[in-house]
């Protein structure tokens, strides 16, 4: 018996001396153990194990679009990346670098580094300067031996806040046949910029919009180049019936004289205005202002374009009417006056609810605006004419129909017009076809197409009739010149016809 006592004391004291299953001075190691000298450096994962090797992602940026300096808009987005093992779990202690590119506005990061947390996330701050454009921004980690960089993260600065300077609509079709048809449509465009130029003004941004006459969407948002669209469609209520302004009075006395028409000029009869409609669009923005020390930003004492709220302009004056008086604006001399006018009640949109309409403030209106009274966020405005129009009604040639005499060697011109009730031109594509019989030679073409367009009066053309055997010595030959109209709609105009004799 004492044989294997001293056995069995043998081997449980080999076995103490291995380092087995003791729970003494040297624990077993099974649970993964830190290496000594191995730190974060050398790529430590959770639990102490060393990592060799692992990722370095983005993770976020949030928000994906901040605005430039003094814009208004988020000026800073957070940008993070996200350290992973081989296995695909998270790193934390690891030491992360960031690197930026960007539209060389001033823009910076900060922090440059960072440490991941226990989730694996390091992040930087990305602020925004005075430029717009795109900023990458890339990560880099050492884990174990190599270093491991991410792909770039995409920021976009977007441009400032919208610049009136930079604001205008385009219509896909300017003259609609409005006078008789409900539902025609055209597709109304805002173009948007900011202050400098740049058309990737936040997206999302909305713009509103109105029109004078027939209908339209309410409003939209603005894609990622600065750009919506809405459709306005024919409808009631048509065009308001203006007074008649000085230039239309001329143009309608000279198409009197030159055709021997007898359309009133006085404003009692139709006139081009009252087929005109104003369309309205409106945006959250700024004023226009001349960037005088090129700092990016408005300061004191520059000169910028004072906006009143916007109203509908339906006689196209430039001032505000009320049906009683209106008020004008001068941008040159910054003076408003009050004056007495009989024109139609023009809608207003009432920016501040104050329920009247508010004229120019003598102030520059924008982010950051420095004047007393100022307002950081302007309802600015741009409008765009079209035009309302019915059939082609109206056809007249000049000089006399008949007895036209083109002497020997000489030419004498023929103009014809076409116009619709409120003597604007017809629609797009209305066809104007010229036949020449007879003697001489006609010079001008003998088809014409009206294109589209807001018209200050009839469409006009003009051609030629030659004698085309200058010194000879036969009879007086007749010809004839037949202007006929023709249309997808209805032409109501009779065919003119011109006649006459070539020596």
């Amino acid at each position: 018996m004492n044989v294997y006592k001293y056995i069995i004391l043998a081997v449980f004291i080999a076995m103490y001396s291995c380092g087995g299953t003791g729970n003494g001075d040297h624990p077993a190691s099974n649970d993964g153990g830190t290496s000594p000298g191995a730190g974060a450096g050398a790529g430590s994962g959770g639990g102490g194990t060393v990592v060799t090797s692992g990722s370095l992602g983005f993770t976020s940026a949030v928000p994906q679009v901040i605005g430039i300096q003094g814009s208004g808009q988020p000026e800073t987005s957070q940008i993070t990346f996200t350290v992973r093992d081989s296995n695909g779990d998270p790193l934390s202690g690891m030491t992360v670098d960031f690197v930026m590119s960007g539209p060389n506005g001033g823009e910076f990061i900060t922090p440059s580094q960072a440490v991941t947390t226990a989730s694996g996330r390091a992040s930087t701050t990305l602020n925004s300067g005075t430029v717009s454009g795109p900023v990458s921004i890339s990560a880099s980690v050492v884990i174990g031996t190599s270093t491991i960089t991410s792909s770039p993260a995409a920021i976009s600065i977007g441009g400032g806040v919208p610049s009136a300077t930079h604001f205008n609509l385009a219509a896909s079709k300017l003259n609609l046949q409005g006078l008789l048809y409900s539902g025609i449509p055209s597709q109304i465009t805002a173009y948007i910029g900011d202050r400098f130029g740049n058309y990737n003004v936040l997206e999302g941004t909305s713009v509103s919009f109105y029109t004078e006459a027939g209908a339209i969407d309410t409003s939209n948002i603005l894609d990622d180049t600065g750009l919506t669209t809405v459709v306005i469609r024919t409808q009631s209520p048509m065009p308001a019936n203006v007074n008649i302004a000085p230039w239309e009075t001329i143009n309608i006395n000279n198409l009197n004289a030159t055709y021997g028409t007898a359309f009133p000029s006085d404003g009692s009869g139709p006139h081009m205005r009252d087929g005109w409609v104003t369309v309205l669009a409106t945006v959250q923005g700024e004023e226009a202002f001349n960037d005088a020390n090129a700092n990016g930003v408005y300061d004191a004492g520059e000169v910028f374009e004072d906006l009143g709220e916007p109203f509908y302009d339906k006689n196209d004056d430039g001032c505000r009417n009320d049906g009683a008086q209106m008020v004008c604006y001068n941008p040159v001399t910054k003076i408003t006056t009050t004056l007495a006018s009989t024109d139609p009640f023009e809608e207003f949109i009432d920016a501040n609810g104050d329920g009247l309409y508010d004229a120019p403030n003598g102030v520059w209106d924008g982010p950051n605006c420095p004047g007393a009274g100022c307002r950081t966020s302007k309802t600015i405005w741009d409008d765009i004419t079209m035009q309302f129009t019915g059939n082609a009604t109206t056809c007249a040639i000049a000089p006399p129909t008949s007895g036209i005499a083109v002497a020997d060697g000489g030419s004498t011109s023929i103009q014809f017009m076409v116009s619709d009730f409120n003597l604007n031109m017809p629609i797009q594509g209305t066809q104007i076809s010229v036949k020449h019989t007879g003697g001489g030679k006609l010079f001008g073409a003998t088809s014409y197409t009206i294109p589209d367009g807001v018209s200050s009066g009839p469409y006009q053309i003009a051609v030629t009739v030659a004698d085309d055997d200058f010194g000879d010595t036969d009879a007086p030959e007749f010809f004839s010149l037949e202007f006929e109209v023709t249309s997808t709609e209805v032409v109501t105009c009779v065919t003119q016809v011109a006649t006459g004799t070539v020596d």
